[in-house]
């Protein structure tokens, strides 16, 4: 489930298996204006006391540039 917040897409995954790989999300980006790139930026936020001894992993960048190809990450 994914909602529009100003210029951020939030999605929530829900509760994930400790050992799963998690599940597929989809996004198509359209932008206002025309552009060569874009950052796109990932976060993983912890809820109900879990806690990940590796929080340097939580977050990815991605400059996805407009080459017409799709994206997977």
């Amino acid at each position: 489930m994914c909602a529009l917040r100003e210029q951020v897409v939030v999605c929530r995954t829900g509760a994930l298996a400790a050992d799963g790989v998690g599940e597929r999300i989809d996004l198509r980006v359209r932008l206002r204006e025309a552009s060569t790139e874009v950052l796109l930026e990932l976060d993983t936020l912890w809820g109900g006391g879990a806690v990940d001894g590796n929080r340097a992993n939580d977050r990815q960048r991605v400059l996805v540039l407009d080459t017409g190809d799709s994206y997977y990450f």
